[in-house]
């Protein structure tokens, strides 16, 4: 299947038709795939694509992922995902995962940045700082 402009092009306009101040709304973006797939005929599957592409993106860039050595309790959760509500940081939602090699603390990761603060970082630091001198 070949993606010309014409379908980017229908692409970004649906995805200006879904968001609402910026963010995208779900029950919008069901009903534009519903009309999509409905009025587009063989062209639909590459108009969405390049949609499912833009979201993506979006995805990436505004969810925050945060990882941690253990599970986070609900009240835990609740209090980081505080912190973030109360900014225009996190427009995609928070994410929370376990990865039992970082030993302890946390790491919050948003689009391309990330904010390691785990006991595994810091012993990384301290491993390269010994071997340096």
């Amino acid at each position: 299947m070949k993606i010309t402009r014409q379908h980017r092009r229908n692409a970004r306009l649906l995805w200006q038709s879904v968001c609402v101040n910026g963010i995208p709304d779900a029950d919008r973006i069901r009903a534009a795939v519903r009309d999509v797939l409905q009025n587009e005929g063989r062209a639909a599957e590459a108009v969405l694509l390049c949609f499912v592409q833009r979201l993506e993106v979006y995805i990436r860039a505004n969810q925050v992922g945060v990882i941690s050595a253990d599970l986070l309790s609900a009240p835990q959760q609740e209090r980081l995902a505080g912190l973030f509500s109360g900014t225009e940081t996190v427009k995609a939602g928070i994410s929370f995962s376990v990865d039992p090699a970082l030993i302890g603390g946390l790491r919050v990761e948003k689009g391309y940045q990330v904010t390691d603060v785990t006991i595994a970082r810091q012993l990384e630091i301290l491993k390269s700082r010994l071997l340096k001198h």
